[in-house]
């Protein structure tokens, strides 16, 4: 055997090298797999849509496969995924003019976004539920939500996102020099 490795060593080497070189693509591919698990991309209900676990509602989702997706998502502990999913339902009772279970969802969305630094979903439920307020005359709430979705857009660097939320703001005339304290 120490012949074989005098006469072929860097050879030898050479596939220890390859070897230790495979085994560490195989494990940043494992790890890539679980962090985009973590980030809340669906896994288990195949009919959801991964725009439905961002938060974003895709023009024929069906409130059904939905309610089933986050009572899945429930019952796996999925944390991550919960906040879109939450988002997207609230926003199927609001079509169906069902505000309160809509508010209770977008509270949910709020909560596990901020605990899952999940900031663009938190933002998306803040406006929504800002609007809800504001259809219900609770003007400075609403203004207060807005507030919040704007500072998470700027935040985010979402230029677009943050004009919009200004913009609803000035519209519905909302001091936009706030600064929150108690939140």
């Amino acid at each position: 055997m120490r012949e074989l490795l005098t006469q072929h060593g860097g050879l030898a080497w050479s596939l220890i090298a390859v070897s230790f070189a495979f085994l560490f693509l195989g494990f940043l591919l494992v790890r890539r797999h679980h962090r985009r698990r973590a980030v809340g991309a669906p896994q288990t209900v195949a009919s959801m849509p991964d725009t439905a676990a961002r938060g974003e509602r895709p023009a024929k989702l069906d409130r059904t496969a939905l309610a089933v997706a986050v009572r899945d998502a429930e019952e796996r502990g999925e944390s991550a995924r919960l906040p879109g999913l939450y988002l997207s339902l609230a926003q199927c009772h609001i079509e169906d003019g069902e505000t309160t279970d809509a508010e209770e969802l977008l509270r949910k969305s709020i909560r596990g976004a901020a605990g899952a630094q999940l900031k663009d979903t938190h933002a998306k439920a803040r406006l929504v539920l800002g609007d809800l307020a504001l259809k219900s005359g609770d003007r400075t709430t609403a203004c207060e939500h807005w507030q919040i979705a704007r500072a998470l857009f700027h935040e985010l660097k979402l230029r677009h996102d943050h004009e919009a939320a200004e913009s609803r703001m000035l519209r519905n005339g909302c001091p936009t020099d706030w600064v929150l304290t108690d939140f």
